[in-house]
């Protein structure tokens, strides 16, 4: 009797843990989700569960090229937008994910070479009276 119980014990802490270990939601829900708040031209482009806080999601959002993170609670019905600062160290995490994941600079374009200039030519003696 004492092993069943520490079997059915031992079931439920592991089901306990596992239900814990959500899996990230989908881009696709996700965009769903935020498609009433958000512009049109907006993209998600990650999704990680946000170490820091339990139950929160980080988001990375592309509007124009441009990161920004937002938060998600697990329910997909909490959005936290805003920096979170770790006290302790006063960083801020939303700041490092955001340079993380800032688009590089476009390449600069290259000025056309110029040709080689000649002086002009000598300016022709004015013609002489009759």
């Amino acid at each position: 009797m004492i092993s069943v119980c520490r079997c059915l014990l031992a079931g439920l802490m592991i089901a306990g843990v596992l239900s814990g270990c959500s899996s990230a939601p989908s881009k696709e829900k996700v965009t769903e989700t935020l498609k009433p708040i958000m512009p049109s031209n907006f993209s998600v482009g990650k999704i990680e569960k946000f170490s820091a806080l339990d139950g929160i999601y980080e988001v990375i959002v592309f509007i124009d090229n441009q990161p920004t993170i937002l938060y998600l609670d697990s329910t997909l019905k909490h959005l936290i937008s805003g920096s979170i600062v770790e006290i302790a160290s006063k960083k801020n995490l939303t700041y490092e994910t955001q340079m993380k994941n800032k688009p590089a600079a476009p390449p600069q374009p290259i000025a056309p070479q110029q040709p080689a200039t000649q002086p002009p030519p000598a300016a022709a003696p004015p013609p002489q009276p009759k």
